[in-house]
């Protein structure tokens, strides 16, 4: 499957300033689950892909190349979801310690699901400035609302 990996700033940058594929090239640390990172073939039709999913969700406004994130945009893009963050973490407090000591699997997995259920690392990733790539959970979480985020490279990975 693949997804994108937005660049962005709280300015407009130069092209020449972007990030490009080879900064991915062996670096498997800045995406673990990325099989390979690669500059997608359309970036304009990325972004207005983006923008399309941004504003069909209230995430805020989108304009050319740069969004800005509404107040209530963290209420718009995790709804629904603390209900199932909560549900995983009630499964979890059910594990007893003869499955802890004993059923590696199944604690593992119940622990991969409350991970999961709380910051998807199988989707978007945004990289502001040169820092390194963070799941779009996160900068969802972090963005400050009514700030201006300029895109600049576009990329792409796979998992």
């Amino acid at each position: 499957m693949y997804h994108y990996i937005l660049q962005i700033r709280q300015e407009p940058h130069k092209e020449e300033d972007w990030a490009a594929e080879e900064d991915f090239i062996n670096r498997p640390d800045l995406i673990p689950i990325a099989d390979h990172v690669k500059t997608v073939y359309d970036r304009d039709s990325a972004i207005r892909h983006f923008g399309q999913w941004f504003t069909g969700h209230h995430m805020g406004t989108f304009s050319g190349d740069s969004f800005t994130l509404a107040p209530d945009a963290r209420i718009h893009y995790f709804e629904g979801r603390f209900s199932e963050f909560k549900k995983k973490l009630k499964a979890l407090d059910t594990v007893t310690e003869p499955l802890y000591i004993h059923d590696h699997d199944y604690v593992e997995n119940l622990l991969s699901d409350l991970v999961s259920s709380f910051c998807n690392c199988r989707s978007c990733y945004v990289m502001e400035s040169d820092d390194t790539p963070i799941p779009f959970d996160k900068f969802i979480r972090t963005a400050v609302p009514d700030m201006p985020y300029y895109i600049g490279t576009v990329l792409e990975y796979h998992c």
